[in-house]
């Protein structure tokens, strides 16, 4: 190839190697490729600042649904995205499951591992590969048994970083160690004893913290230390009062920025409140989501994305037969319709328990 100079010594390329330049530019445009910068020593580019790495916004992972009617757990996919009639990617059950009534569920997120409150059969089950589990498999352990007094489980926590597995079982709350582990007819290390009948539960690992809902006097009960309790307990705080608006509360969850978030079976509605770790007493709700736009109906256990924070939470509408999705609960208040709504599958009919998985 001839090299043209010019008379000041510097040199051009010929108009046949510019063409064939601007036809490759305008071929890999139109195949997707993308033409990246030329990478400087210590992984900089040519280009100057060099482009962030994007933040996730909602997540696309995994949702799981209890559905006690049908003894069905369901599983959907990309939940950052899902709407409207969507079918689930997974429906676990059938005989092998030994699902009977299932109530609230928990998924440890890290070991991909699904504990489902299995009412009817008084027994805890536990799906050690809950991302791939489809049709009638058979749970991984399951604890049931004399030694175990569960009667009528109906919410399950773990505690991850000590591994400890929490029963609410009536006015009982069971503590079993090696929540990883724990299978057949095991003795819980700690039987604790409330009041009051439990309805929802929340556990914040990171600081040793239980909330509890007493849907019968309308309270969220907090336990600091939980870890430590045993035979009795009061509660460290209570949220408590007509000003709280708390109405059979039914499900409830801390978002990542430490909001506390209350789902009202009574009230059909969603109340949440500043400051998680320390809100107490007669305490009124930053805002409250109630209304037909709402579509809410005797909501249930809830899910709030932790990898997010804004206020985003999945709701087990059980009346409503679907599950609303509020992506942004922080920015609206009262007769809101939701961000998003998965509903119109038959098989999503009387939802109760909700789980998300964030990492998947």
């Amino acid at each position: 190839m001839k090299i043209v100079r010019l008379k000041n010594g510097s040199r051009r390329q010929p108009a046949d190697v510019l063409v064939f330049a601007v036809l490759f530019c305008l071929f890999a445009l139109s195949t997707g490729c993308v033409i990246s910068p030329r990478r400087l020593p210590g992984g900089g580019t040519g280009g100057g600042t060099p482009t962030p790495t994007p933040v996730p916004g909602s997540v696309q992972g995994l949702l799981y649904v209890s559905i006690p009617g049908n003894n069905t757990i369901l599983r959907f996919n990309s939940a950052g995205t899902a709407n409207g009639a969507v079918d689930p990617a997974a429906t676990i059950s059938g005989a092998n499951t030994t699902l009977n009534s299932p109530q609230h569920i928990f998924i440890d997120e890290a070991a991909d591992r699904l504990y489902v409150a299995n009412q009817a059969a008084a027994s805890i089950l536990v799906f050690n590969s809950a991302s791939t589990d489809n049709g009638s498999v058979a749970p991984a352990r399951t604890i049931s048994g004399a030694n175990t007094s569960l009667l009528s489980p109906s919410g399950v926590v773990v505690d991850t970083a000590k591994d400890i597995l929490y029963v609410s079982d009536g006015v009982d709350l069971l503590a079993f160690n090696g929540a990883s582990t724990v299978n057949g007819n095991a003795t819980p290390a700690r039987d604790i004893k409330f009041g009051f009948t439990i309805a929802a539960m929340y556990m914040d690992s990171a600081n040793d913290r239980l909330y509890l809902a007493d849907s019968g006097a309308n309270a969220i009960n907090v336990f600091d230390s939980v870890s430590t309790l045993n035979v009795t307990a009061a509660p460290t705080r209570a949220l408590t009062g007509a000003t709280t608006q708390l109405n059979q509360p039914s499900g409830v969850g801390v978002d990542a920025v430490g909001k506390l978030v209350v789902a009202n079976a009574g009230g059909s509605s969603i109340t949440v409140y500043v400051n998680a770790a320390a809100v107490n007493g007669n305490t009124a709700p930053a805002f409250v989501l109630s209304g037909a736009n709402t579509t809410l109906n005797t909501p249930a256990q809830i899910a709030v994305n932790k990898s997010n924070t804004k206020v985003e939470v999945f709701i087990a509408n059980t009346n409503g037969n679907n599950i609303p999705i509020y992506s942004d609960l922080g920015s609206v208040s009262n007769n809101v319709a939701p961000s998003r709504n998965i509903s119109g599958s038959s098989l999503l009919s009387l939802p109760v328990g909700v789980a998300l998985d964030t990492t998947r």
